[in-house]
């Protein structure tokens, strides 16, 4: 059976709406093979994962993958945690790297986002970011995963930015995932891109750490849904007959 949060979906889908408590209880007692997170972008809904996740003991946060000119980009946190601590954004990364051994990449090169690339003690970014990067360098995420921090967008993306400002590091110019300290940094970027950049598809996901549950945004086109939930192993979604022509309202 699939549990749906919270009340009034408005995707045509077979399953059993209820709150995001029941929904989680049962997802994690075996009585639901899935969880599709409903009524999206509001802050109840963060309000109530960040408080279900510290009565279970895990973390969820968001995760949003563009396809863009066949390369995967994930960014995160852009929901769940507003303003995480440090302790927080740690997981945050740890949860990013799951998600990217998902998308295949089994070596992910992970750039914790700031305005410059140096650790000023002034700007409130690149402290965590330093953080981050010396517990990958420590293998705290796993033997194959490259954190670096704190990197620019332009940095992070371009190799020839990355020349410009003598960035010669692994991740500089060939980041896979862009990880922000607060959500409105993470979001505004994907969202900008979503909009201007024109990728191929954006899949938008929650995850624990150790799973994926689908969590459909305004923003996304009938066919973004669908690869959203066959990046999720939702069963049965087939019977779902998505037929809208243009983004799913909530």
């Amino acid at each position: 059976m699939i549990a749906i949060t919270g009340t009034h979906c408005r995707l045509p889908v077979k399953g059993q709406e209820m709150s995001s408590v029941i929904a989680f209880e049962s997802f994690y007692s075996g009585k639901v093979q899935d969880v599709i997170i409903n009524e999206a972008e509001s802050a109840a809904t963060f309000r109530e994962l960040r408080q279900i996740a510290k009565n279970m003991k895990r973390t969820f946060s968001h995760v949003a993958i563009l396809q863009l000119n066949n390369r995967s980009l994930l960014f995160t946190d852009s929901f769940v945690h507003p303003e995480p601590d440090i302790s927080t954004l740690s997981r945050i990364v740890g949860n990013s790297a799951f998600v990217a051994g998902k998308m295949g990449i089994d070596s992910p090169k992970i750039s914790i986002l700031s305005a410059v690339e140096v650790v000023s003690l002034q700007m409130e970014s690149a402290v965590p970011a330093a953080v981050m990067e010396a517990m990958g360098s420590r293998k705290q995420f796993g033997p194959n995963v490259r954190v670096e921090g704190p990197l620019s967008m332009d940095v992070s993306l371009s190799p020839e930015a990355a020349a410009e400002k003598h960035v010669n590091t692994v991740v500089a110019g060939k980041a896979d995932v862009l990880v922000g300290h607060r959500a409105t940094i993470a979001q505004g970027i994907f969202k900008t891109l979503r909009l201007f950049a024109k990728p191929q598809s954006l899949i938008s996901v929650v995850t624990d750490g150790k799973n994926l549950f689908p969590m459909p945004l305004k923003i996304m086109s009938p066919e973004d849904i669908r690869i959203t939930l066959n990046f999720c192993n939702v069963t049965d979604w087939q019977e779902w007959a998505i037929q809208t022509d243009g983004p799913v309202s909530q």
